[in-house]
């Protein structure tokens, strides 16, 4: 399928989701679409989108998944998780699955930089960072939805020297990695039938243990990638990165014990591992307004914190 007339199928999302104040759009109807911006006037706001029908939702699908060479249909494999172009994340689950027969969301990304200053750290403790990173410590960035984890993922690697020998892992490209000349970026495959020659998280686990990263990072952690994760950091790998969902820093280890045993695998003490492991948890919080700011950072392994609450511990 050519770029234009992809251009063409998509155009009642992409003229939504194409503005740069544009976070994130959804819907659970034909017709109608939730934007969501960073103007905190009118942060979130219904818009009428008669384009978007049912049918041009399912042939959006199937454009998106022939291009990528996934596997979809709206009976058989309803969901589709992928990257639109500009990368834009595009997910969206149809049929019986759904109350409404229809979820859709695509998370934007456009060019905003957001600096640790802007998330609220001081001089301090953006240093305390930087020397975490250039000792390749262990560091898992937690948080709720939307809270901007792989965002603040993105600005640290941003302090890293461009020779770095950084090896990422996902299942949707999101980490900006590409200006690593020395790194490799490694896509999986988000279930065994995916298809298009995508291996499963623990062959890249081999692949990875076998290519001399610097720096290894995981998207974010769900059932299918938890156990991988922790398997590379019990071989004793330094500058490990990923982000997790948790309410907050200490729960980490718990989620990553959920996930592992979610996916009906066995690692009794997953709990333990991550807390002997884990050097550093930044934990990432979203305000009403929808302002993003680091509110905790935990040494794991000294039971500590040095940010708790915004405040720094002395």
């Amino acid at each position: 399928m050519s770029n234009v007339l992809l251009e063409k199928i998509l155009e009642p999302l992409s003229r939504h989701y194409a503005a740069s104040q544009v976070v994130e759009i959804r819907t659970k109807e034909p017709g109608k679409l939730i934007v969501e911006r960073r103007d905190l006037e009118n942060r979130i706001v219904e818009v009428e989108e008669p384009a978007l029908t049912l049918h041009r939702v399912k042939t959006i699908c199937r454009a998106l998944a022939n291009m990528k060479g996934l596997e979809f249909d709206p009976s058989a494999k309803p969901q589709l998780s992928t990257v639109l172009p500009g990368g834009h994340r595009f997910e969206c689950l149809l049929g019986n699955s759904v109350v409404s027969g229809l979820s859709l969301a695509i998370r934007c990304k456009h060019p905003h930089k957001i600096t640790l200053e802007d998330m609220g750290l001081t001089a301090d403790m953006i240093d305390y960072l930087k020397s975490a990173l250039d000792q390749q410590r262990n560091i898992a960035i937690s948080g709720s939805t939307n809270t901007g984890k792989t965002t603040l993922l993105n600005n640290l690697l941003s302090y890293l020297p461009d020779d770095r020998r950084v090896v990422s892992a996902e299942d949707t490209p999101e980490l900006e990695v590409g200006r690593f000349f020395n790194g490799v970026s490694l896509l999986a495959a988000r279930d065994t039938a995916q298809g298009s020659g995508l291996r499963t998280w623990q062959q890249l686990y081999d692949h990875k243990m076998r290519i001399s990263p610097d720096n290894i990072l995981f998207g974010e952690i769900s059932t299918q990638n938890a156990f991988a994760a922790l398997n590379v950091l019990n071989t004793g790998a330094r500058g490990w990165m990923c982000t997790v969902h948790a309410e907050s820093a200490e729960l980490v280890p718990a989620r990553f014990q959920e996930n592992i045993n979610a996916a009906g695998q066995t690692l009794p003490d997953a709990e333990g591992f991550m807390r002997r492991l884990v050097d550093l948890v930044v934990h990432i919080k979203r305000d009403p307004r929808g302002e993003r700011f680091i509110s905790d950072i935990y040494e794991m392994k000294n039971n500590r914190y040095v940010l708790r609450d915004r405040e720094v511990v002395q």
